[in-house]
This record gives structure tokens, C-alpha cells and sequence, in this order.
């Protein structure tokens, strides 16, 4: 596989985890659409920080998130929250740096296709 199709899966990969995480942060502001978007959080955050999986895009998830914040160690601690509640303002604040974290390595990966890293 040529770099151009291995960062373009990378890519791939980060925009539709992307996407999942900021479709579900729009919907825990809406009381009719938050307690499944509170399951589906917790349901990604807890596949992320499975260290058991086998799944290579999980891995790569939880690589990339190792070294971003709010860090794996807040990611395990959100899935356990959001399965039991909806987050509070500090923890809301911290899935938005998630999104924000992707988001920034999406970028960085759509620079290494187009040749600019």
C-alpha cells in the first residue's frame, strides 16, 4: 500500500470517529436524543480504551488518543460515567477536547496525503 493509501485509511478512520463523537455531543443537548447519545459515547469511549482489543482501528485510536488530551486514563473514566449519567460540565468540556484531538490528528493526516509533512 502506497503512503497516499495508508494515511488516506488513517484518515478515513479518525473523520467517521470524528464524526460519531461530534453528532453524539450535538445530541446530548437535545433531552429526547441524550440518553442514547450518552450509550453510544460510552460504547466508543469503552472500545477505545479496551487495551484486549485485537482491532487494528481500535489500536490506532487508542495510540493516537494515548497522546492527546484529556488522555486514555479521562477517556476510561468518561465511559463509565456516561454509562451511569449524563456529563457534567467538566466532563462535557473534556469530550470536546477529544473531538478537538481528532480533529487536529485529521488535519495532520490529511497534510502527510497532500505531501505538506
Amino acid at each position: 500500500m502506497s503512503d497516499t493509501g495508508l494515511y488516506g485509511s488513517i484518515y478515513e478512520q479518525l473523520r467517521e470517529t470524528a464524526d460519531l463523537i461530534d453528532r453524539a455531543l450535538v445530541n446530548l443537548r437535545n433531552p429526547a436524543m441524550a440518553d442514547r447519545a450518552r450509550n453510544d459515547l460510552a460504547d466508543l469511549l469503552g472500545k477505545i480504551t479496551d487495551a484486549q482489543s485485537k482491532d487494528p482501528e481500535v489500536r490506532l485510536l487508542a495510540v493516537v488518543l494515548k497522546q492527546e488530551p484529556p488522555g486514555l486514563p479521562a477517556l476510561v473514566s468518561l465511559a463509565k460515567t456516561l454509562r451511569q449519567r449524563l456529563p457534567n460540565n467538566t466532563e462535557h468540556s473534556q469530550l470536546e477536547q477529544l473531538a478537538l484531538s481528532i480533529d487536529r490528528e485529521c488535519a495532520s493526516t490529511l497534510a502527510h496525503i497532500k505531501g505538506r509533512r
